[in-house]
């Protein structure tokens, strides 16, 4: 019985670092240059300039006015949400690159910003 309760112990702190190193590898910061693009519905035209963009994750979340919970798989990140405004960010961590898509409205009308560029993660 003693042998039994050992094996149990053993692999719950398996169990417990594996989640630990889990956790850790879900909290990191990209760095990104690319293409941004911005439009607001009604106006004539879409503005688009070369921009620097930081994606920080604590916890497998995108930081954001939001905190947006993001799905994490060896070859991408994905983070959707719905509220306040539409906004569907992809990491794939295979090319190191970044697509981020939000649409919402504020006081001036409906817009509409992407950003697609080449990301290093620190």
């Amino acid at each position: 019985m003693n042998k039994k309760i050992r094996c149990v112990f053993m692999l719950a702190i398996i169990s417990i670092s594996t989640s630990f190193a889990i956790a850790e590898n879900k909290t990191t910061i990209f760095e990104c240059k690319g293409i941004a693009t911005f439009e607001l519905m009604g106006s004539s035209g879409k503005k688009e300039e070369v921009k620097n963009m930081t994606f920080n994750f604590i916890d497998g979340s995108l930081q954001d006015l939001n905190n947006i919970d993001c799905i994490w798989s060896e070859e991408l990140i994905q983070c959707k949400s719905n509220f306040l405004n539409v906004r569907n960010l992809e990491i794939n961590l295979k090319k190191n690159t970044a697509n981020d898509f939000i649409s919402g409205n504020k006081g001036f009308g409906q817009y509409i910003e992407t950003f697609s560029g080449d990301c290093k993660q620190s």
